[in-house]
């Protein structure tokens, strides 16, 4: 339907690329990659208002919003992402920060309809600009001023604006990943509970992303969606996982998606998290299911590509990870819910990874595979 839409207001189909759950529909993007109108595309089917559009919308005979098609950078959510792409206007914000010069951008990640980071690189320096929707920079940049209080190493915030613009400096330390094949996998977690505990100092009523454990249906339905063939089983994890989800005791303050390739490591110990953007109070258990899902899914990657040292590697984090703070059924149902997000994400680029990641959460439920 989506690339109807986009030949219908374009007269090009587009190659289909990715796409996102988003309101009562998704926003899929599409690449055109010949004449004129060459470029990244997204159709946007959840019939959520926008402030203003930015391309062209195709309602029904009552006048209703049917989908909004608009071509990168014109996000209508995100106006400043216009902005932080212009090449003068990155002069002024690098400015604004206290640095001048030949400045370059560069999209790291983009969430049509949510969020981007862009990172400019001036004098071989590093900042990096995050872009969110009108009115929600004040709230980032204070949850990273409330984790650098309580001594979270969370990057310093040189400048934001209302309309959407918070720059960061650059983390320092060694990248997690690469600490990762330096350090022990328990000299590597007990810097991660230190950091955990310091999380525990920060004072903020933010509230954290919410659980993974809210979505459980729409998480099962998705992979049945993808996995038709092995419908059976992820239908098993309805009734194993659902009576384990709630939380249990008062939210705590938490990262919020913690993961190996949020971490710096110097010296043995963590000297930066980034994307604290999604910090505040919640389940301390979603930050351990986060980081063993996704060393689990970083494993099965690697093993799909072949590189079987890394692979090794990887699941070795995260069985130690598993041992050291897998106590409870709460946390491996919002760990079999996390390799199950980390799957859906998979089919599109491998079947096998997919797979492989459900069986993964399978097991933690001691569900019998069907091959």
């Amino acid at each position: 339907m989506e690339q109807r839409l986009l030949e219908q207001a374009i007269g090009a189909a587009g190659r289909p690329v990715s796409a996102e759950p988003f309101g009562e529909g998704r926003i899929v993007r599409f690449l055109v990659e010949d004449g004129q109108d060459r470029g990244d595309w997204f159709v946007d089917t959840s019939r959520q208002a926008v402030p203003a559009e930015t391309g062209f919308v195709i309602r029904d005979r009552d006048g209703r919003t049917i989908a909004r098609i608009w071509k990168h950078p014109l996000d209508p959510r995100l106006p400043a992402l216009r902005t932080v792409l212009d090449p003068e206007r990155l002069i002024r914000i690098a400015a604004a920060a206290g640095s001048t010069g030949e400045i370059d951008g560069r999209v790291l990640a983009y969430r049509p309809g949510r969020r981007a980071v862009v990172r400019l690189t001036q004098h071989d320096t590093h900042l990096f600009v995050k872009v969110v929707r009108p009115g929600e920079a004040e709230d980032l940049a204070e949850i990273h001023r409330a984790c650098r209080a309580a001594g979270v190493p969370a990057p310093e915030v040189v400048h934001w604006t209302p309309a959407g613009v918070v720059v960061v400096r650059d983390a320092d330390g060694t990248a997690g990943p690469v600490a990762a094949t330096r350090m022990s996998a328990d000299d590597l977690l007990d810097a991660v509970d230190a950091l955990r505990e310091q999380l525990l100092r920060v004072q903020t009523r933010r509230i954290a992303r919410p659980s993974v454990g809210t979505r459980l249906a729409w998480h099962l339905d998705r992979l049945t969606t993808a996995l038709p063939e092995r419908e059976h089983e992820i239908a098993q994890l309805r009734p194993a996982l659902s009576p384990h989800l709630k939380r249990d005791g008062q939210p705590k303050a938490v990262h919020g998606d913690l993961h190996i390739g949020q971490l710096f490591f110097t010296d043995g110990t963590v000297s930066s998290v980034i994307d604290v953007d999604t910090a505040g109070l919640g389940d301390q258990c979603d930050d351990t299911a986060a980081f063993i899902g996704h060393a689990t899914a970083s494993a099965v990657r690697n093993e799909v590509a072949g590189r079987a040292s890394d692979a090794a590697l990887l699941h070795t984090l995260a069985e130690v990870a598993a041992d050291r703070w897998m106590q409870q059924p709460h946390t491996a149902a919002l760990t079999s819910l996390h390799l199950i997000g980390h799957a859906i994400r998979a089919v599109d680029r491998s079947r096998e990874a997919a797979g492989l990641l459900l069986d993964e959460a399978l097991d933690l439920q001691r569900i019998r595979r069907a091959r």
